[in-house]
């Protein structure tokens, strides 16, 4: 996702100065070559205990999925990234189901009670978590998955691993 900065000043009480700049996300629908291969806005490997970071490669998108594929120079691993971002497509509870780009499939992210509460200690609310929570299932390699984010589930410490990594 692009960042785009905007000045922004205050209307009321006639006072002209300008605030902080803030950080706007703003989507994205292609991703340069330089911001895709090899750049500084490489991720982490989302595999435990590998330091490698993931690099896309231009010419292997696919169009009709929307995802690029990264791949780790130090283990290898492949994995996935949309172009267009996550997209929620609804909500119920802790619930969310994700798609991405063209592709009509879909992740399903069901957070517990117990994550929401650890990663709003990381400033994280729900809505972000789940959001990042479907990025990784992607990083991982998974086009459609259900991921069940609990303290007692197994990717649940890897989940959490790479998000302090991050």
């Amino acid at each position: 996702m692009a960042r785009r900065t905007a000045r922004i000043t205050p209307k009321d009480n006639g006072r002209s100065e300008d605030w902080d700049q803030l950080s706007i996300p703003t989507p994205s629908v292609s991703v340069p070559a330089s911001a895709t291969s090899n750049g500084s806005s490489a991720l982490s490997c989302p595999i435990n205990k590998c330091a490698g970071r993931l690099n896309g490669d231009i010419s292997r998108y696919d169009s009709r999925m929307g995802l690029e594929e990264l791949v780790c120079a130090l283990c290898g691993h492949r994995g996935f990234r949309s172009r267009e971002g996550m997209i929620l497509l609804f909500r119920g509870g802790y619930e969310f189901k994700f798609s991405y780009g063209p592709s009509l499939q879909t992740i399903t992210v069901v957070l517990s009670s117990g994550a929401v509460n650890l990663w709003s200690t990381h400033g994280v609310n729900d809505d972000q978590l789940a959001k990042v929570a479907a990025e990784w299932v992607l990083l991982r390699g998974y086009t459609t998955k259900r991921l069940h984010l609990a303290i007692d589930a197994e990717e649940f410490a890897d989940f959490y691993l790479y998000f302090c990594r991050q």
